[in-house]
């Protein structure tokens, strides 16, 4: 990885991506930084993906802030409208002239930091609507850091994998630290990414080098569709790019120029025809803003060669036995479909019952004869291609377990049909039947997945029978209002509405349930039962039909009941709890204070951890929430007359052409908010928000990026606003 000095950021290595293989062609994988290159100048269709570095992680698991958010959306929206992938890339060789191998080994060495890191890059995914995650922890070493290597990159996969996101590492060309990442992480990884540069100062990335670099993670068992090989557009000993190399007089078909080692056309090619020949996963490139574009680029070089490769064939799903099942019928939970990881996903790797099958999905022999899928876990699942024909059915599943609270879902082509309650057997051989009716299946080959909500049962299989025999078929029913996972404060008076209709009958009474707690029921149409003094709390809502020949389907929604404080400047405002559903503008109190949601693309945030976003506590709040005011006095209105002196708020010089500097003078310790405006009301700054103490503090305000004109700078305090006016010149 190269080690040079980034514009007053980052001294930086190599971290590199990994996704998944194009249908088309071998992977060509392109490294942007945030802090140079331009995002429209990217060969987009040249690529099939994009890293976006650095993500830069702190000890304590946290990660920070993605800089250039605005740039990343532009890769994000461009990449994907042409069927790129987009990563991000989080570590690199230092940050502001410090190792970051320190930072990995303290974030990883314990359960809380990894869960904290984990957490904040599925923030960050999320947040930019990215592919997946990279890392680049360069390098941890054998022994106990290699564990810890290990137990984070087992982590990220657990988060990841379910949600559909990559996951890969950078790693060390050959030898030296290369044993510090060890066979656990192969499993666990979609490609490794190898830095086969950097050997030394001239010759740093040689054909041969590459060959040698691919033969020893090869040949300690990585599999070669896993293996990116990392090709330079840099040159050594001078670190310029290979642009600039050119630009002075280097030929782009050669390999050295005034002292300089770099590679030319012909060699990229060579090493993209080796990788092709042999089967490799593709080409991994730091980076592409030291490409040129036009006949001379090495993307295109390298497009040229893998642009039209056609991979070997890759893995398909299907159907266990040849032949997809039949429903109706009884769907065998370890006959899931043949396709390794296209029909399964298990957070172990290996099968822990060691018996039928030899993946990892965990399988053991039941008592009842055949198999059973056990040891589950959260976010597991299976895929059964399966022929059905149209109907109204009831499932009914054969569990086993020994906790009650346990419970999972079947789903067509993604959509759920049911949600199965798992009771506490009292063995995990003791089997009972399990049944959700009413389920109405439109006919065709479909894709069944059945999905672990919780970890800890047992599941032999799944029958389905219709419902239509003897003439009666059950009826249907849906809960129209409230909607899902809908939010109260207490206390609540939640009005639940409901439709059902019976196709062969009529629906004789909807009950409705708080859980296994009948509410009341409802014999006419339209449907409807009003709950009322409803504490703070998180319920399931159960409506339940019930037609004339005594046939019952039943639908559930979660909603959420929050606590609220009376009286002070919080009157009727919801108090704040982790992941509680909030968008910009929602407002919480929370530490005896108000906050409101940011707009986008920080309003993502105001759902995290409580850790790291929990508003006025989170090590980070101030990036999801604004600070509005304290709940023990007045709100600062923005409308309200200002109460406080003038001389609380200044600023010089005013006008001004760069910057300007604002001093805030409080008399007391208090929470203190400090926005920008332009003259549309729109907030172009934050300067502030957050507790102050008493006295003078001054605050540099940047305004190079802002037209001239008039600006408002506003301060909100428990005690009332102040605004003053200032006039940014040519």
């Amino acid at each position: 990885m190269r080690n040079f000095t980034l514009p007053s950021k980052i001294m930086l290595g190599l971290s590199l991506l990994i996704c998944s293989m194009s249908a088309n062609a071998q992977r060509k994988v392109g490294y942007m930084p945030s802090w140079a290159g331009d995002a429209n100048s990217i060969q987009y269709t040249k690529l099939t993906h994009i890293n976006y570095s650095f993500a830069i992680p702190q000890s304590n698991g946290s990660i920070m802030a993605v800089e250039n958010g605005a740039k990343l959306q532009t890769i994000v929206s461009r990449a994907h409208a042409v069927g790129g992938k987009v990563l991000i890339a989080i570590g690199g060789w230092s940050y502001q002239g410090a190792s970051l191998d320190p930072v990995f080994e303290s974030l990883a060495s314990n359960a809380a930091s990894r869960d904290r890191f984990i957490n904040d890059a599925m923030y960050i995914v999320n947040q930019y609507n990215l592919d997946g995650v990279d890392i680049d922890w360069e390098y941890p070493d054998a022994g106990q850091s290699s564990n810890n290597f290990d137990a984070l990159m087992t982590g990220l996969s657990n988060k990841l994998k379910p949600a559909g996101k990559l996951l890969s590492a950078a790693v060390i060309g050959e030898g030296g630290q290369g044993g510090g990442v060890s066979a656990t992480v192969f499993s666990v990884v979609d490609f490794l990414n190898i830095m086969a540069y950097d050997a030394n100062n001239y010759d740093h990335s040689t054909f041969g080098y590459a060959t040698q670099c691919l033969n020893y993670w090869t040949g300690r068992g990585l599999a070669k569709n896993k293996t990116n090989l990392g090709v330079p557009f840099y040159g050594r000993p001078s670190w310029s790019s290979y642009a600039t190399l050119v630009g002075q007089g280097a030929d782009p078909n050669a390999d050295f120029f005034n002292g300089n080692g770099y590679n030319g056309i012909a060699t990229i090619k060579q090493k993209a025809q080796h990788v092709k020949n042999n089967a490799y996963g593709g080409i991994m490139i730091w980076e592409i803003s030291q490409d040129l574009f036009d006949s001379r680029s090495l993307v295109s070089a390298i497009y040229d060669v893998l642009g039209t490769s056609t991979p070997p064939p890759p893995t398909t799903q299907s159907p266990y036995g040849g032949s997809a099942a039949n429903i109706p019928g009884t769907i065998q939970a370890a006959n899931y479909d043949l396709g390794g990881t296209l029909a399964y996903y298990d957070n172990t790797g290996g099968n822990s019952g060691n018996t039928f099958r030899s993946e990892d999905v965990d399988i053991e022999a039941s008592t009842e004869g055949g198999y059973n899928i056990g040891w589950t876990a959260a976010g597991e699942w299976t895929e059964y291609t399966v022929n059905v024909s149209a109907g109204t059915y009831k499932i009914e599943a054969r569990v086993a377990a020994t906790a009650a609270g346990k419970s999972f879902r079947v789903e067509m082509n993604g959509a759920t049909v049911g949600t199965f309650s798992v009771p506490n057997t009292g063995g995990w051989q003791t089997w009972q039947t399990v049944t959700v009716s009413g389920v109405s299946l439109s006919g065709g080959q479909k894709v069944m997945r059945i999905y672990c909500i919780t970890d800890g049962f047992n599941l032999s299989n799944l029958k389905f029978t219709t419902t239509t025999t003897g003439g009666n078929q059950a009826p249907s029913v849906s809960i129209t209002s409230p909607a899902n996972n809908a939010s109260f404060n207490a206390p609540a008076s939640i009005t639940i509405n409901a439709n059902a209709s019976d196709a062969d009958g009529s629906v004789s009474k909807v009950e409705f349930y708080n859980g296994a707690t009948l509410l009341g029921s409802d014999a006419s149409s339209p449907y409807s039962f009003t709950w009322s003094n409803v504490g703070a709390g998180t319920y399931t809502v159960t409506a339940k039909a019930t037609d004339n020949a005594g046939a019952t389907t039943s639908t559930s929604i979660t909603v959420k009941v929050n606590s609220v404080t009376t009286g002070g400047g919080c009157s009727g405002i919801a108090q704040y709890v982790e992941n509680g559903g909030y968008v910009a503008g929602s407002k919480v109190q929370n530490t005896g204070s108000q906050y409101q949601c940011k707009p986008y693309p920080f309003s993502g945030w105001c759902n995290g951890a409580s850790w790291a976003y929990g508003p006025g506590v989170g090590a980070y709040w101030a990036d999801a929430w604004t600070l509005v005011g304290s709940c023990n006095a007045r709100k600062a209105d923005a409308n309200a007359p200002a109460t406080v002196n003038d001389n609380l708020l200044t600023n010089a010089p005013n006008p001004f052409a760069g910057s300007t500097n604002i001093d805030v003078t409080l008399a007391e310790a208090g929470d203190v908010s400090v926005l920008v405006f332009d003259k549309t009301g729109q907030v172009v700054a934050t300067i502030i928000e957050g507790t102050l103490g008493s006295g003078t503090h001054t605050f540099a305000f940047d305004a190079m990026h802002l037209t001239p004109g008039m600006y408002i700078v506003k301060c909100n305090t428990v005690n009332g606003v102040v605004t003053r006016k200032m006039i940014k010149t040519e």
